[in-house]
């Protein structure tokens, strides 16, 4: 994500954005700000613990915008936000911080709601955020004092899901943008892409299609491998740009991770739910949504620093799940391969999830049946020890099952119980 931290270094521009005619008349505050002020203001900013400032750049790291959230309240998971593009910033500029800054909001700052407030008179801003997906909640009447008037003010606000299902559609305006505005710049871009190597580490068959459908969209040095011997292999033949790791069952040794840079994909809201087994983990916390986190390999698992979070829903058997996931792995690399984004890193509270043990398949003998349910579908996956119970010498195991009417249907296949080999 295009979107850095405010510096004291920064101040300079900003002030001149901010007291641009066409930016301020649409502030609460309209007079021209002085030096002084501003530098006032950025050294109280430094101790406002419920407010983020950033500076929004382009491809090519030239600022060209603003981003703030202000009344940050972590027990509600919400907050407000704000923004203005420069001045002479181009065509387009508003659509790609507007989604940057909803990325950073959800993904970043883990929010479930984010609100703005809107004099009436800003009609741009009104159907701007309209488009990006904001609900007019309500009006605030004669709200404002605007120096010739009392105005109305427009509360509106977002939540996760809606900018989840939305973004897909602001982000193709912005592919078809870029084709129009620039070609130039996306034929550069596609070379630049062309001219690096990738790896696309699995163990999981059910990668490979979107790896080949990746490939044959973006030209580049791609490389799939399924195995650790593959990989070493494959790390002697080229340098990578990235090596992404969808779903890799083996530790990642410390001469790759350190020397490369490593992206692995995991399926809870980081720092929540490090460690093992993160669906079948969240099914049984009784969560319903997760979100695919994109993330820097460090030492420890799962603690490396977040490129972008995905929402992603945890509905049905758990091979359906995984490849969602690994759909939206792929979208996130193709998002990378073009903005090269920093990590940044975790915030919260850690919660480690341990990795489950076969024997932790057998089905419950006791509860509701949607928790029998929940139980045979999170295990339902190639190469995973399926939902089962044991009775005398047979063992029965589930899969494909439904919940409807009240009752759990499934699949079950009935075999017999392998006998423990002992040592002589």
């Amino acid at each position: 994500m295009p979107l850095r931290p405010l510096t004291e270094q920064d101040l300079p521009l900003v002030r001149a954005w901010r007291n641009a005619p066409e930016v301020r008349r649409y502030m609460y505050t309209k007079h021209e700000i002085t030096a002084d002020e501003h530098q006032a203001w950025f050294a109280r900013l430094k101790d406002d613990d419920e407010t983020r400032w950033f500076i929004h750049e382009d491809a090519i790291g030239h600022p060209d915008g603003v981003v703030y959230f202000t009344h940050l309240q972590p027990a509600n998971s919400s907050a407000f936000w704000g923004f203005y593009a420069a001045p002479d910033a181009l065509p387009g500029t508003g659509t790609r911080l507007g989604l940057d800054a909803l990325d950073t909001a959800f993904a970043v700052l883990r929010l479930h709601k984010l609100n703005s407030e809107v004099l009436i008179s800003n009609v741009a801003s009104l159907q701007f955020q309209k488009k990006l997906g904001f609900e007019e909640e309500g009006q605030f009447r004669d709200f404002h004092f605007d120096g010739e008037g009392y105005i109305n003010v427009i509360r509106m606000g977002i939540l996760d899901t809606e900018w989840a299902a939305k973004r897909e559609e602001i982000q193709a305006r912005i592919v078809k943008l870029d084709a129009l505005v620039n070609p130039v710049n996306t034929t550069e871009q596609n070379s630049r892409i062309a001219q690096k190597s990738y790896i696309v580490a699995s163990c999981k068959p059910w990668n490979k299609p979107g790896f080949n459908l990746l490939k044959s969209e973006i030209e580049a040095d791609w490389h799939w491998v399924n195995t650790q011997d593959q990989l070493l292999q494959v790390l002697h033949t080229c340098t990578p740009r990235y090596i992404f790791f969808l779903h890799w069952n083996w530790l990642v040794p410390d001469e790759i991770w350190k020397n490369h840079e490593c992206v692995c994909f995991h399926m809870t809201d980081v720092p929540y739910g490090r460690g093992g087994s993160p669906l079948q983990n969240m099914i049984l916390a009784g969560h319903k949504t997760t979100k695919l986190t994109a993330l820097r390999m460090v030492d420890d698992m799962d603690a490396g620093p977040v490129y972008t979070k995905k929402a992603l829903s945890l509905d049905g058997r758990a091979e359906s799940i995984y490849k969602r996931a690994g759909e939206l792995s792929f979208d996130i690399i193709r998002w990378m391969l073009v903005n090269e984004p920093t990590p940044v890193a975790q915030q919260g509270e850690v919660v480690s999830f341990k990795r489950r043990k076969p024997a932790q398949s057998i089905l419950p003998a006791k509860g509701d049946l949607e928790t029998v349910y929940d139980h045979i579908r999170m295990l339902d996956a190639p190469s995973y020890p399926l939902a089962f119970i044991e009775h005398g010498e047979l063992r029965l195991e589930f899969s494909n099952a439904v919940f409807e009417g009240g009752d759990v249907t499934a699949n079950a296949k009935i075999s017999k119980i392998k006998p423990q080999s002992t040592e002589d």
